[in-house]
């Protein structure tokens, strides 16, 4: 995963995302959601996020700090994204990494986000993966 394309193309395949714009036309937002059952808004919650103007590109996820220590550890090039939270991280996509965990770890934040952020009403709507 290396490319926009293949980001996009990724987040694609794990049901009830949408991309967005939310910040500026720089950093492309992945978000999982839908409408509410219940006829309030649409709920969207964010599980990643890339710059497409940088190069190479850093995919931003969500994980949990006592399973990002050990990663950023064993993958120097994993940093904290301080200012979200100390529950984020940045992904470098030159190849330093192992495609497969980029996958996993792309897979992991989207769990999070969607067991821990979205409410039940959202979350079993969802298509099961």
């Amino acid at each position: 995963m290396r490319l926009v394309a293949d980001v996009r193309g990724a987040c694609a395949l794990l049901p009830g995302t949408r991309e967005t714009f939310p910040f500026d036309t720089r950093n492309l937002t992945f978000k999982v959601g839908g409408e509410d059952p219940d006829g309030g808004p649409p709920v969207w919650r964010m599980y990643a996020m890339v710059d497409i103007t940088e190069d190479p590109l850093r995919l931003l996820v969500k994980c949990e700090p006592e399973r990002s220590a050990p990663l950023r550890e064993t993958y120097p090039q994993i940093v904290p994204a301080l200012y979200f939270a100390g529950h984020w991280v940045f992904l470098p996509l030159d190849g330093t990494l192992p495609d497969g965990l980029v996958q996993e770890l792309l897979e992991h934040s989207y769990d999070l986000v969607v067991g821990k952020n979205l409410p039940r009403r959202i979350r079993e709507r969802l298509p099961r993966r």
